[in-house]
């Protein structure tokens, strides 16, 4: 097996190339399918070339989750309105997803694990601390919430099951189903994210 010290350091790569190539091929072939082999050959490199930026695959992947948290990271920009604030990460988190699907997996199923994902925890939280919610309150808020927003986009992604034909079977789910057809997804996501915002309001209000 080849080591890291008998492969050359490329000259025209950095870790913001990999990521970004990386990037690239999950959301053309899918994260199962993503490997460093591939990546060093879409690179026009050898696979343990990157090693010499990032250490290992995990490494690699929460590089990945970074760049794909740049939108939600920029919507914490500060805001008059708090909820506003909780609202555009939220939705900008969602954004993700329709942005990125196959690379969407890397957010919702590994826990944030590198230095810019904390900075942006850390930022989230301090906005909740500055409304003087306690840190109880913030896990318990924080957990739902995102729980939420990764749940339906996942629900979203997810392939759609069952023929119309055998939908029209069953009148009740063929009624209440025609409400969540695609076209009010944004409608359904609003809805329930407002209920939650709604209940944090009125913790700090408390």
């Amino acid at each position: 097996m080849k080591t890291k010290a008998k492969v050359k350091k490329p000259p025209d790569l950095s870790k913001q190339t990999i990521r970004a190539a990386a990037l690239r091929l999950i959301d053309e072939h899918g994260l199962a399918e993503f490997s460093t082999r591939k990546l060093g050959q879409a690179l026009g490199c050898e696979a343990m070339a990157i090693y010499w930026y990032y250490p290992s695959k995990d490494a690699l992947l929460d590089a990945v989750a970074d760049l794909l948290m740049t939108g939600a990271g920029a919507a914490l920009a500060p805001q008059p309105d708090w909820i506003g604030t909780l609202r555009a990460v939220a939705h900008a988190y969602r954004k993700i997803a329709h942005d990125h699907p196959n690379a969407f997996l890397l957010l919702a199923t590994r826990r944030f694990a590198s230095e810019d994902t904390f900075e942006f925890l850390d930022k989230l939280f301090e906005l909740a601390r500055a409304q003087g919610i306690t840190d109880r309150v913030t896990a318990r808020y924080y957990r739902v919430v995102s729980s939420y927003c990764s749940g339906f986009a996942l629900n979203e992604l997810a392939a759609p099951r069952g023929p119309q034909a055998l939908r029209r079977k069953f009148p009740r789910v063929d009624a209440v189903s025609a409400w969540l057809d695609p076209q009010h997804l944004d409608e359904l996501f609003s809805f329930g994210l407002e209920l939650q915002l709604e209940a944090l309001a009125r913790e700090r209000a408390r």
